[in-house]
Formats: structure tokens, sequence, C-alpha cells
């Protein structure tokens, strides 16, 4: 059962990967890479060379909306079967490999894709299913994500002084460019954090044992 599920998120997954990489091969081959390198919305004019690139990116843009659809509907119900068993959701560590859309961030100009960096987290999520939620792990959990909302906000200052230093020697795009890549990162930051940090709190304790 689990198996299908990783499938129907999967496969679509490397289907929007594929057609991807395909459309802006061709767009750089043969449409003078229109749509990939920045673009001025206000003089873009349609060409139907544009389609396969225009095409890709809602079909990516309609997955990351399914992706994220189902899971919320797999947080829902982990979160009742938490309360009931007072364990941590069970979750495949493979998920871990969704982190890799992050890189799409890097495409188009769509900074906030960086986000995705933050999946990398489910792999150490995955090693801790079904971990009995007991005084010690609770504290380590808040201990976590203690840290990570740290690291996050260090980011966020980092971007706020960009904003306060950078506009003197940086266009206004530059910059925002930069400060929108940096909240990102922090957001991601705080994700993967929150969850490496407990594995680790976690092993080093037992070990320590």
């Amino acid at each position: 059962m689990e198996k299908n599920k990783i499938k129907k998120i999967v496969i679509p997954g490397i289907i929007c990967i594929t057609q991807l990489a395909a459309s802006i091969w061709y767009s750089v081959r043969y449409n003078e890479s229109r749509l990939i390198v920045p673009t001025d919305w206000k003089t873009y004019q349609f060409s139907p060379k544009d389609i396969p690139i225009i095409c890709s990116i809602v079909l990516t843009i309609v997955y990351v909306y399914y992706l994220l659809a189902c899971l919320g509907m797999t947080s829902s119900q982990q979160k009742k079967n938490i309360l009931k068993t007072n364990r941590t959701r069970k979750l495949n560590p493979k998920f871990g490999f969704l982190g890799f859309f992050g890189f799409f961030g890097f495409m188009g100009g769509v900074w906030f894709r960086l986000v995705f960096f933050g999946f990398f987290g489910f792999f150490f999520e995955g090693k801790m299913s079904n971990t009995l939620m007991d005084e010690r792990f609770r504290e380590n959990k808040n201990r976590a994500q203690l840290m990570a909302l740290k690291a996050a906000f260090t980011l966020i200052i980092i971007a706020l002084c960009f904003i306060l230093v950078g506009e003197s020697f940086m266009s206004i795009e530059y910059l925002f460019n930069v400060v929108y890549i940096l909240i990102s990162l922090s957001i991601a930051l705080a994700i993967f954090l929150s969850e490496y940090l407990l594995y680790r709190y976690d092993h080093d304790e037992y070990g320590n044992d």
C-alpha cells in the first residue's frame, strides 16, 4: 500500500522533470532560450514555439499543488494516528528525495521553490518513524525546533541587512532576488534542521546510555 502511494508521487514527478528538461532543451536549441532567461513581460509577445515550455511550467505547477495536497491528506491522517498511539508518523525515508525539487528554484527565477530543499529532512524523519514520543523525545523535539528557528532567523537577519546596505550598490531587481533567495532558504533550513537535529539529539542520547 505504501509503495503504491510512493509511486503515485514519484512517477508523476519523473514525468514532470523529463518534460521540463526536454522543453528547456527545445527552447535553448530552437527558440533562443525564450522564457528560460529573464523575460521582460511588458514587451513579451507570444510565439507558437513557446508552447512546450509554457505547458511544462503549467504541468510542473499542477504537480506541485498535487504533491502538496497529497502531503496534506497524508499529514492529516497521520496526525489522527499520532493522537491515538502517541508515536511519530510512519514515513518512508525515500520521501527525502523530494528535496531535489529545490533545484527547480534556480530555473526561471522562481526562487520560492528553494523551500523544497527542506524536504531533505524527510530522510531523518523517516528514520524515526513510529518512535514513542516520551518526555525525552518531546524535549529533544523542542530543542531541535528552537535551534532550527534560530538558524532560520539568522538568515532572515542577513536578508534584512542586504535590504539596508545593498540598495546603495545593487539594482532593485537584483536586491529583491537575493532577499527572496535568503528567505526561501531560511524556511527550507528551518524545516530540514528541525528533523535532522531531532534525529541527532535522539541518537546521541541513546548512544550515551
